[in-house]
């Protein structure tokens, strides 16, 4: 089985709620868990903030899995609750392997700018213990140009993210971490 996208659920695998904690799967696997998402009094907009990523996983998808689970929650949100007419987005969580926060910010924001997110900005974190790491906020709002943009670009970054899965398989001594790259996804 090769990967095709992150499967979005709420706490034990139940159907997700908004509102709820988002428990986001690759495979049969928890890749990590979205705080719950913070919803408007009328259901219309959402905030996407806080995402904590399994322990388990290898050091190298740590790095490269944040904005595949970015883009997949955004487009899950819209494409399974018709009230959501907008996304407001932080991006905080430090990466492993940046050193230069500003180059990650950078790549944050022009995440954002192409799926058709406004209202960027990069402020510095306003932690001591992160210093030279940035918040990324921005708003994604739900028009025909925005949907269309942010498919595009969840297409691309499934195809790298299957990419990189598939060249990781190739380079692994056998058994390295055959629950996480077994092809049916099972150790």
């Amino acid at each position: 089985m090769s990967f095709t996208q992150l499967r979005i659920t709420g706490p034990d695998s139940t159907p997700y709620v908004l509102g709820a904690p988002m428990h986001l799967y690759e495979r049969d696997f928890c890749v990590g868990i979205m705080d719950p998402v913070p919803v408007s009094a009328g259901g219309t907009e959402v905030h996407i903030e806080h995402f904590n990523i399994a322990a388990d996983i290898p050091a190298h998808q740590r790095r490269e899995i944040g904005r595949l689970v970015l883009l997949e929650v955004v487009a899950f949100l819209v494409e399974n609750f018709a009230d959501v007419q907008a996304v407001s987005l932080a991006l905080s969580r430090d990466i492993e392997g940046y050193s230069d926060g500003m180059t990650l910010a950078s790549a944050r924001s022009a995440t954002l700018q192409s799926i058709g997110a406004r209202h960027i900005m990069i402020t510095p974190k306003p932690d001591a213990a992160h210093a030279g790491h940035f918040v990324v906020a921005g708003l994604w709002e739900y028009n025909q140009a925005n949907l269309a943009a942010l498919m595009a670009r969840l297409q691309k970054e499934r195809e790298a993210y299957r990419e990189r899965d598939a060249a990781a398989a190739k380079t692994r001594a056998p058994g390295l971490f055959a629950k996480w790259w077994a092809p049916s996804g099972r150790a």
